[in-house]
């Protein structure tokens, strides 16, 4: 058996076995312990019995608290960055087990070492001995099966961080020979790689953009046309990519009209105008922000209309004659000449880009 699929894998076979692995070895961990300090008064076999069905006894309240801790608080709480309510909350459910874990060494346990001819294992009449040796007896045990939890998802986040690194290498090396620049996939990747600190659990979904990103781009940017139906699939995958990426609260409006099918375009006109777009509304300050894309297609016309918020008293864009846009309307020219309009307006506390292609004007 490989040892990374049974470690990391969430195949059954593999998912069950390693919790059988770390529940037989707690309990015979804890059995032994426990034999330990009755072997001078009886028999090793009757000890080690005895204890062994005291702890599978309890076993139930050891699996409710470890999976609590790793499928509820984890996820729920240290993810999401509310330490202290987790905190609490872990305080609140140890004491609430500690109820349970006394109850049963007082009625439970006694009947079990009664029936190998033992007496019920004495505790100090100390109660706050009782609430600290139980308090860090199921802790400890929440700990450990935190510790693992986190270990291997820092080992899985190191992993992935590779992985953006080669991608994003990997794009780079392609971008260079394409016939356009999307410097917009760089850009995503750079944010998904810092947010992989802050968002662990949403990074496979993100990644998984990021790839049929890469592949769109390595492998459709040397068409000369694509299908139109295509080209919108994956600008929702980036829209949608830009969104969980976004550290700010930002409303994205997406409307598509018309029928797609059947049409062509040439490649990464579309993206790399709603990717510049995004990233001149991630350099403004607004308490509210919001991005609203229309696209309509009418006989062999394509209508895109793009509009996000801005501050009323400031302007990052000059009608026209933002450098970026003048090389998306260059290479407009180029494929689709007197067949195409490219506008961007500013008004008040909107900017508009307006784009229109005659679809039937493309250079073949």
């Amino acid at each position: 058996m490989n040892v990374y699929p049974f470690i990391f894998s969430n195949h059954p076979r593999y998912r069950i076995s390693r919790h059988i692995i770390f529940w037989s070895s707690l309990i015979l961990y804890d059995t032994i312990f426990e034999t330990l300090s009755w072997i001078k008064y009886y028999p090793f076999a009757k000890t080690f019995f005895a204890n062994l069905f005291v702890e599978i006894s309890s076993f139930p309240l050891d699996m409710i608290f470890c999976y609590s801790v790793i499928y509820f608080f984890i996820p729920r709480y240290l993810f999401k960055g509310k330490y202290i309510t987790m905190v609490l909350l872990w305080l609140l459910f140890s004491l609430f087990f500690i109820i349970f874990f006394r109850l049963h060494s007082q009625y439970i346990a006694p009947l079990i070492y009664s029936a190998y001819g033992m007496p019920s294992k004495m505790h100090s009449v100390s109660f706050a001995w009782v609430f600290f040796d139980l308090f860090s007896q199921i802790n400890m045990e929440g700990c450990m099966a935190a510790a693992i939890k986190l270990g291997k998802m820092w080992y899985i986040k190191q992993q992935e961080l590779i992985l953006l690194k080669s991608e994003k290498q990997k794009s780079e090396t392609q971008i260079e020979n394409g016939k356009m620049q999307p410097f917009f996939l760089i850009n995503a990747l750079d944010r998904v790689e810092y947010l992989s600190h802050d968002k662990p659990a949403g990074i496979p979904d993100m990644i998984g953009k990021i790839k049929s990103l890469l592949l769109y781009v390595i492998y459709d940017n040397n068409q000369a046309k694509v299908k139109l139906e295509k080209e919108l699939k994956f600008l929702k995958e980036y829209m949608e990519l830009e969104k969980a990426c976004s550290k700010e609260e930002l409303n994205i409006k997406l409307q598509i009209t018309g029928n797609i099918g059947g049409e062509r375009i040439a490649p990464f006109i579309i993206l790399p105008l709603v990717a510049n777009s995004f990233r001149q509304l991630s350099l403004i300050s607004l308490p509210h922000k919001f991005f609203d894309l229309s696209i309509r297609v009418s006989e062999e016309h394509f209508y895109m209309i793009l509009i996000w918020s801005k501050p009323v008293d400031t302007s990052t864009l000059s009608n026209g004659n933002n450098g970026f846009l003048q090389n998306i309307d260059k290479r407009l020219n180029l494929l689709y000449p007197q067949s195409h309009e490219l506008k961007a307006i500013i008004k008040t506390d909107q900017f508009v880009i307006d784009c229109k292609i005659d679809l039937r004007g493309a250079i073949n």
